[in-house]
């Protein structure tokens, strides 16, 4: 089954701000640009267009005010800050380096720093700026938070959860690090301590939708299935559009056997996630076979393929039905091409070589299993198959060894 639960880390968090919490009108502005100080007229109208979200115009003021006082480094900032609401992740960087340029020591920038590195996919540097922040400033939460994002972006999960600790210890209701950390372990297979993250979350914010989502994920993988459903159900709950979570009932109804249910729940996944027929159609096909509906299974498959040609899954899962139908060669060329888009996929080569032993090619049917065994030796199932098959040849022993193996495994 394609489980799908693709969990990334919530967003990081937000900017520091140097924005006056007492807003003032743009129209008053006017009159003060006839005074002495324009820079800093043109930088609190700067301001105003970015409380209007007008950035484009922001900008130009903070422009002006920087025209006017070049080392203004509350102008970078803020000019850094609309740049990145546009999405020019690139200037906004070398704003705030401009910013940290005048004054070494300025916190904000380094900031707001990270959050655009963290956009551009530049993990490392992000990292870099969030403990030049904790240097100057070591009990701030958020950086904290956001230097577990970019950590568990480089796949460093357990450094990822020694952070989020530290966000968590400065900060105990903060909801986005108790999720983080939540999926930092699902990476770690620590699914339990996961779900204990979720549960914190939900405590200071019951009605989010995500963190039911995750914690239903956990549940599923601990093979918890009915806990999932209902963990999915209050995602639905909350968000009724939420379509991941009808793919994750989906799937915990198929491996509880409600082949039914799963086939309904993929069809509302697809209601609300159409970009991913691949998906829906793999998993359906599955479902559809449970119920013993092959032909309809492969058209599901078909359709998976077409969508993604690619999508290795299908093809497997398109041989194992022709196998169930008798149709062994075609069973054969799905294989082929599950093997031919992922070379090394062991369950491939070992469902291939059951095929060919059921066309009576025991020759071949052993070299596949032997592909099978190098690529997955602890897949039990190899040695049990390989071994009917010396046994059909009247290598008996050869076969008892290898039934041997394949016990030892299965304990």
């Amino acid at each position: 089954i394609d489980k799908l639960n693709k969990l990334m880390p919530r967003g990081v968090g937000s900017r520091y701000s140097l924005i006056s919490k007492d807003p003032s009108l743009i129209s008053n502005l006017e009159v003060i640009l006839n005074n002495t100080e324009k820079y800093s007229a043109y930088y609190d109208k700067g301001i105003e267009c970015a409380r209007l979200a007008k950035h484009q115009d922001a900008i130009k003021n903070y422009d002006l005010a920087i025209k006017y006082q070049p080392n203004y480094i509350e102008a970078y900032l803020e000019k850094g800050y609309s740049l990145a609401q546009l999405a020019k992740y690139q200037e906004a960087v070398e704003n705030y380096n401009l910013a940290i340029k005048y004054k070494p020591d300025f916190i904000p920038a380094y900031y707001n720093k990270g959050i655009s590195l963290i956009k551009l996919g530049k993990y490392q540097d992000a990292i870099e700026n969030y403990n030049r922040v904790i240097t100057y400033q070591s009990n701030d939460a958020e950086s904290y938070n956001n230097k577990g994002y970019s950590l568990a972006q480089l796949a460093k999960y357990q450094e990822a959860v020694e952070n989020y600790n530290l966000a968590i210890k400065y900060k105990p209701n903060f909801i986005t690090a108790y999720y983080n950390k939540g999926i930092s372990l699902i990476a770690l297979r620590k699914y339990q301590e996961a779900i204990r993250n979720f549960d914190l979350a939900i405590k200071y914010k019951f009605d989010d939708a995500e963190l039911y989502y995750n914690k239903g994920v956990a549940f599923e993988k601990l093979g918890h299935y009915q806990e999932a459903i209902k963990n999915f159900n209050l995602t639905i709950k909350y968000q009724p559009d939420y379509a991941k979570a009808y793919f994750g009932k989906g799937v915990a109804y198929a491996e509880l056997g409600n082949y039914q249910d799963a086939i309904e729940n993929y069809d509302l996944f697809i209601k609300y996630k159409s970009d991913d027929a691949e998906g829906y159609n793999n998993n359906k096909g599955i479902a559809l076979e449970g119920l013993g509906r092959s032909h309809e299974a492969i058209k599901n498959y078909d359709l998976a393929i077409k969508y993604k040609p690619d999508f290795v899954l299908p093809y497997h899962n398109k041989g194992i039905a022709f196998n169930k139908l008798g149709k062994y060669h075609e069973a054969v060329e799905n294989f082929n091409f599950a093997i031919k888009h992922q070379p090394y996929a062991a369950e491939a080569y070992l469902k291939k070589g059951c095929s060919l032993a059921l066309l009576t090619k025991y020759q071949e049917a052993i070299e596949n299993f032997d592909l099978a065994i190098q690529y997955k030796p602890d897949l039990a199932e190899s040695y049990t198959e390989k071994g009917k098959v010396l046994q059909k040849l009247g290598k008996r022993q050869e076969a008892i060894e290898l039934f041997n193996k394949a016990k030892s495994l299965s304990k």
